[in-house]
């Protein structure tokens, strides 16, 4: 007992030293990241200074060559266009000051900027008036006394003393963080032992239990000899059943698809009812299966209510036309028109119920209305209701309370005439309940029966469906792929191979593992389709082998009678790369196959333009984004200047503003690869005589293609 309360006040103890040093590593943390905000603001303010001196001094220079010219020709509206460009000299020069304070270099800006403002407002106003002599004295007062170069030399020591104050405090948190990381590696170094101490106090309670563990695991490994000889079981009956249904569905639905007399078509719809029937009966057990496991699934995807419901009666309507019977349906108009869920299991739900109504049906027909139960706004859900009202049979009042239950028939068994499982609705029931509703049943015996369920969805709108379920696409070409198939089973072989023809793609086969081996030691193929049994060496072993002895293997599907989530979770960890279920179901399989084979060509580039900058300011979005808004708007402004500059025949303003950009793009970091390219270009250019408009023009859509991945 002393040992117990000496361990419980240890952990207390131990537990509340961790969370002080957890505590304090918090607070030196927040310290750093307060520090590097600091500096990446400051950064932030040097870069727009920056953008202004340059301003200023393109201003000044262009201002001063336009100006200064004797034989200055202007019309009203050119005046009017330095007059602005004049007032944009200003205007920057004031706020630079603003933003600055008055310094040395703020004083000399200013008062360079208003000598020359004095000047071309003068030229402007003789030119104006016709007074060119004035106008000549001005001019050469403008040249001699060159403003621009002035300015130019001050904006250059303010920024060299901004890039000076800037690295200090990037020296200074640099330090700090050097600082602060050897204050956390020692805490850190007193948090591991004190979690080494707390674990080996939790360790000890725990060793006490593996006694109760190991007993409860002997118990829990006789239930999974059951349970696993049950899956077993239900994994073979799939695959013998799903084999030959393949073979049957297929070839069912490629005849359907020829040209065919009525006695055929009769004879077809007969084996297709048969084979859907016993596919259905499979369906059931399985589902059943996954329900009492609690591995049934149920998806969040969009879907049109309207849409399902017509569906619904294009996929009732022979069965309903051969009984003479009505089919109507009602959608509360309250309703959503588009919902979120599992469209497919409540499909499953209504085609248990509908199919059952046609079944107990002679005359009359029946009536499926839906309405809206509730909408909650603050959930984003909606309740509805639907029920499925026949005119047939009825049940007997003895049999209601029972008609839910597993293996329960209307009829007695020796006298069945409808067929069935007797798992329909009890597949009905547990599925409604899994989708947050509940279910229930009135009839009268010779009257009709009446199923009523309701179900949760999530409200969305229409813009959330991003495709049409309904429409049928225009089969996709598959010339330029060839298609490895891995069958043993030859009715599937030829199956597939007629499956596969109108989407054009090169077909070869193998009839078992060690077949294909062979093939694929000479030939190269752009998708393998392989099935899991087969002869001499099965699915599983014969991957293995291929990805053991190939280095290049392309994408496999496997194809398998086998359904249940530990078979589908087998082939995962066995490598293969998706899974298709037989039968096969054309457009799955095509879409499988599309998701696989554009892979095959397509290259990526995971280059992160940005790394350089985010060394410098951390992973801060804010910075980051408004920095390069900011570049964005500077790269924009030169190649206005340069395409100007080039125009006007302007070469060595052309050469200053190709130097400018190199500043522009400097936060990206000399590695990247627009500034590696603009070195590269920019001494290219700077070598010619004359910059040329043409390669000007591939200079700039060099930048815009390098920085696409940016801007």
């Amino acid at each position: 007992m002393k040992f117990k309360n000496i361990s419980f006040f240890s952990l207390v103890f131990l537990t509340l030293g961790l969370m002080s040093l957890i505590l304090i590593t918090q607070l030196f943390t927040n310290k750093s990241i307060f520090a590097l905000k600091k500096s990446n603001l400051q950064a932030v303010e040097t870069f727009k200074i920056n953008n202004r001196l340059q301003k200023i001094a393109n201003f000044s220079f262009d201002l001063q060559s336009k100006l200064g010219n004797p034989n200055l020709v202007a019309d009203e509206f050119r005046r009017i266009r330095l007059t602005d460009s004049l007032t944009m000299l200003g205007y920057n020069a004031s706020i630079l000051i603003n933003e600055l304070g008055e310094n040395n270099f703020t004083k000399n800006i200013d008062w360079y900027v208003t000598d020359q403002l004095g000047l071309s407002f003068q030229i402007l106003a003789n030119h104006q008036y016709g007074k060119l002599a004035k106008q000549a004295v001005y001019a050469d007062s403008l040249r001699s006394s060159n403003p621009g170069e002035k300015i130019y030399s001050n904006c250059l020591e303010i920024q060299k003393s901004l890039e000076n104050s800037l690295q200090q405090v990037l020296t200074t948190n640099s330090n700090l963080a050097g600082k602060l990381s050897g204050y956390n590696r020692i805490l850190a170094v007193f948090a591991i032992l004190a979690v080494v101490i707390l674990a080996t106090l939790v360790i000890r309670k725990q060793s006490q239990q593996l006694v109760l563990i190991e007993n409860l695991k002997n118990a829990e490994s006789a239930a999974l000899k059951s349970k696993n000889a049950k899956e077993e079981f239900l994994a073979n009956m799939s695959h013998e059943l799903r084999t030959p249904l393949n073979a049957l569905i297929g070839f069912g639905n490629l005849l359907s698809e020829t040209n065919l007399d009525e006695k055929q078509k009769e004879y077809l719809k007969i084996i297709q009812s048969g084979s859907n029937n016993l596919l259905n009966i499979v369906n059931d057990v399985l589902d059943l299966s996954k329900i009492e496991a609690g591995k049934l699934e149920f998806k969040k995807e969009p879907f049109n209510l309207e849409a399902l419901f017509k569906n619904l009666e294009l996929l009732f309507s022979d069965a309903i036309s051969q009984k003479s019977l009505y089919y109507q349906w009602y959608i509360d108009h309250n309703i959503p028109k588009v919902l979120k869920g599992d469209a497919d299991r409540l499909q499953q739900v209504l085609i248990n119920l509908i199919s059952n109504g046609i079944k107990f049906t002679n005359t009359g027909g029946l009536k499926i209305n839906t309405a809206l139960v509730w909408s909650e706004n603050s959930t984003n859900e909606v309740k509805i209701g639907i029920t499925v009202k026949d005119t047939g049979v009825g049940i007997p009042s003895e049999k209601i309370q029972s008609v839910f239950e597993r293996f329960e028939q209307l009829e007695n068994v020796t006298t069945r005439q409808h067929g069935g499982t007797g798992l329909g609705l009890t597949i009905v029931k547990n599925l409604v309940e899994k989708m947050g509703g509940s279910m229930s049943v009135y009839s009268e015996e010779g009257k009709g029966s009446e199923f009523s369920f309701t179900c949760i969805f999530e409200k969305c709108s229409e813009k959330e469906v991003e495709k049409d379920d309904y429409v049928v696409a225009e089969a996709p070409e598959l010339h330029s792929y060839s298609i490895l198939i891995v069958e043993d089973n030859k009715a599937n072989q030829l199956f597939l191979k007629y499956l596969l023809e109108k989407y054009k793609p090169a077909v070869f086969f193998a009839d078992d593992g060690l077949q294909a081996i062979e093939l694929l030691k000479n030939n190269k193929y752009d998708l393998i389709l392989m099935d899991i049994q087969m002869p001499k060496l099965d699915g599983f072993d014969t991957l293995s082998k291929i990805k053991k002895d190939f280095k290049a293997v392309p994408p496999v599907i496997a194809m398998t009678a086998y359904v249940s989530e530990q078979d589908i979770k087998k082939c995962r960890e066995a490598g293969f790369d998706d899974y298709i279920a037989k039968p096969i179901d054309e457009s799955a399989l095509i879409e499988k196959i599309l998701s696989f084979l554009p892979s095959v060509y397509n290259n990526s580039n995971n280059n992160d333009s940005l790394t350089y900058l985010k060394t410098l300011v951390g992973d801060d979005d804010v910075v980051i984004k408004e920095i390069l808004t900011e570049m964005k708007t500077q790269w924009k402004l030169d190649v206005q200047d340069l395409w100007a500059a080039v125009e006007a025949g302007n070469q060595e303003g052309a050469k200053r503003v190709l130097h400018r950009i190199k500043s522009t793009f400097s936060p990206l970091g000399s590695d990247s690869t627009v500034y590696q390219f603009i070195i590269k270009e920019t001494s290219l250019l700077n070598k010619e005589n004359i910059i040329s408009l043409d390669s000007c023009k591939r200079f700039i859509q060099g930048i815009r293609e390098t920085t696409s991945d940016i801007f």
